[in-house]
């Protein structure tokens, strides 16, 4: 793919680019002259690549197969020294073709190749088994045998192997038509999620600003889409698309894109950022793994060993912390580590990673990433070890990019990163899951009973989700706490002491406790709740005493006792009055207007009428006529009518009450 110039360049009927394939295998097998028969492109693009005749960077170029069908050909370099180039060209494709040349067979670079290929998750591929015109017929088959061999028990077990010759053209069509016929069954999907773009070349054009080439990981992008560069946190707008060379409006997963974007800035990104839609990615530089060590590893990878770390055009020195109790990866192992790099990069939970020895350098494992930490402290082993083993068997088996996937990251998220509950835009960064996907992802998990929705509708604004085993959780500790509350003799509990027991998200909390309510163990009074079960069980001398409260209050009427005189009045510990006192106000059978100030509710609505009345007739009331209509000190009055102020009731304007545009819907019932 050129881009000498980001202008329109005329479509070959109505093509469609189905998928990426990467051609790979060691230097010098062919690959570049395989790429060129089935393009007609030379994807040695660079001065010094067609000089040396080997490939350094990646190259790109278009392939029309017959029948509106095309692929995007990546051709990945093969010399040791590009390793990390080779690793970012197959990320994002859909197969690969595997050169080995018949001269040579299969190569160092040939099995590093392979098991990149294969940690890197590439699970479709063939063979093609070049320069056969160099060897005789016995050669070539004793080729295929050695090669049928090689990939016993790997992904390609079963792939086609195609003798070819790029000079001769001997066994091309069968070739060709074998690459249709993988591509066509293959067929690949469009992954979903949000967009993710590794960035392999930037570039500036006259007229045009700054041009960014890479192949989109996930998700799809259109003119006029905000991103941003991560790391650094550069955004602007896209004003043009290339696809495959052509103008496009839009472009996505899988595709060869270039983005022209020219409000960057004066500093351009750089290779190993990463385009995203704007505000969903956040660097970090803790990541925590599933790590396979290659087969054939000459030495373990220890504990705290030094690392390359790879994934998309990203190259990062780190150290790799080996988790679980060995201490170590053997060849062909399989372990849970966490990698600390040496700076924050862009990535998300399931990409997968190739991990090299810089000296002498090799690859020696590869994965996937499990879970990320923000910020710069390790997570205790102790407490990260069972959450990542979770993980893993919720992740295994699973495609990270269809349906079931997006739904395992949700269910992930919901477990460890929001254990107590998530709002659908948290949901949807957190999960990299565009909004429609978060939600149809939320409603799938519901309608399987492993999510509970806290909201009527899961459109709406603040739509709030909670595991639902999280949820039973909560209901059972909060019912156990009101038990025990019981068990120590109270009737009622402060909102406050709820909020100390229970630091839980406000939705989550209030599902609760019309839960107790509907089920009549709890009921809500203002700011305290009443424990039903103990009021049931309350005993007679606690109820006679109650009667007798309210006795005193309806007998005293708006010359009530203040709290503090009740002992002596009823000949009672003050912490029993006390007691019973709260719980009637909590009942709403009296009114707590002020801390020494409390009326029986017959008084309190009867006082609430009056003044109602009495501003609709008169347009206002002060505290010396409200003082005079009820026969009450100035002390109670006072206290009265800043308690309808506080129920947005009445407005206080200078010395009169005058009653608030919603006043009817705050009364006292």
């Amino acid at each position: 793919m050129k881009h000498r110039t980001f202008g329109k360049m005329p479509l070959q009927g109505e093509t469609q680019v189905v998928m990426m394939v990467c051609t790979s295998g060691h230097v010098d097998h062919g690959k570049t002259r395989l790429v060129g028969l089935l393009t007609g492109c030379n994807t040695d693009r660079l001065k010094e690549e067609q000089e040396r005749g080997l490939t350094i960077e990646l190259g790109f170029a278009p392939c029309f197969l017959g029948e509106g069908i095309g692929i995007g050909i990546v051709d990945v370099p093969g010399h040791e020294k590009f390793i990390k180039n080779m690793v970012a060209g197959v990320s994002g494709i859909g197969m690969t073709i595997l050169a080995i040349a018949a001269d040579d067979g299969v190569m160092p670079q040939t099995v590093e190749h392979f098991q990149i290929m294969d940690l890197l998750g590439v699970r479709r591929g063939m063979v093609a088994l070049t320069k056969i015109d160099l060897v005789d017929a016995e050669t070539v088959e004793l080729r295929k045998e050695e090669i049928r061999e090689f990939l016993r028990g790997t992904f390609m077990e079963d792939a086609p192997i195609c003798p070819v010759s790029s000079e001769t053209f001997e066994g091309y069509p069968e070739f060709y038509n074998t690459l249709v016929e993988q591509v066509t069954r293959i067929a690949a999907r469009r992954r979903g999620g949000v967009f993710r773009m590794p960035i392999e070349r930037v570039f500036a054009r006259e007229g045009f600003g700054t041009v960014m080439t890479g192949i989109p990981l996930a998700g799809s992008i259109r003119v006029g889409d905000r991103i941003e560069v991560v790391p650094g946190g550069l955004s602007g707008k896209i004003r043009g698309i290339q696809r495959f060379g052509r103008d496009a409006e839009e472009g996505g997963q899988g595709q060869c894109l270039a983005l022209n974007i020219p409000d960057l800035g004066k500093t351009p990104p750089t290779r190993g950022q990463v385009v995203c839609a704007a505000e969903y990615v956040r660097p970090a530089r803790i990541l925590h793994l599933l790590v396979a060590a290659v087969p054939g590893l000459d030495a373990p990878i220890e504990n705290a060993d030094a690392v390359k770390f790879h994934t998309g055009t990203i190259e990062k020195p780190g150290r790799l912390y080996v988790l679980e109790k060995e201490k170590a990866l053997v060849s062909g192992a399989r372990g849970l580590a966490t990698v600390v790099l040496s700076e924050p990069i862009a990535v998300a939970v399931r990409d997968r990673f190739i991990l090299r020895r810089p000296s002498p350098p090799a690859t020696i494992a590869g994965g996937e990433i499990l879970a990320i930490t923000h910020g710069n402290r390790r997570p205790r082993a102790s407490r990260l070890v069972p959450n990542l083993r979770a993980l893993r068997d919720l992740y295994e088996g699973v495609d990270p990019y269809d349906e079931e996937g997006a739904d395992r990251r949700v269910e992930a998220f919901l477990q460890w990163d929001r254990p107590l509950g998530a709002t659908l835009s948290d949901t949807e960064k957190s999960c990299l899951l565009p909004g429609d996907a978060a939600r149809a992802s939320l409603e799938r998990l519901r309608d399987a009973g492993k999510v509970r929705l806290l909201n009527r509708r899961s459109d709406a604004p603040g739509a709030f989700f909670v595991l639902e085993k999280t949820y039973r959780t909560c209901v059972d500790g909060m019912k156990e706490w009101t038990k025990r509350m019981a068990a120590k003799g109270a009737l009622d509990v402060a909102d406050a002491d709820l909020r100390r027991e229970f630091d839980w998200p406000a939705p989550l909390k209030d599902a609760v406790l019309t839960e107790l309510t509907n089920e009549n163990l709890v009921a809500r009074r203002g700011d305290r709740l009443v424990l039903r079960s103990a009021v049931a069980g309350m005993n007679e001398s606690d109820r006679t005493l109650m009667e007798r409260m309210l006795d005193v209050y309806e007998r005293t009427g708006f010359e009530s006792p203040r709290p503090e005189e009740l002992p002596d009045l009823l000949k009672e510990p003050a912490e029993r009055t006390e007691k019973m006192l709260r719980h009637l106000c909590s009942e709403g059978r009296l009114v707590r207007v002020a801390p020494n100030v409390v009326f029986h509710y017959n008084h309190y609505k009867r006082g609430q009428e009056i003044v109602v009345k009495t501003i609709l007739e008169k347009g206002a009331l002060d505290t010396v006529g409200f003082k005079n209509l009820m026969g009450a000190s100035r002390k109670y009055a006072v206290a009265f009518l800043d308690h309808l102020d506080a129920r947005r009731v009445t407005l206080r304007v200078r010395n009169d009450r005058r009653l608030t545009k919603d006043y009817a819907k705050n009364l006292l019932p």
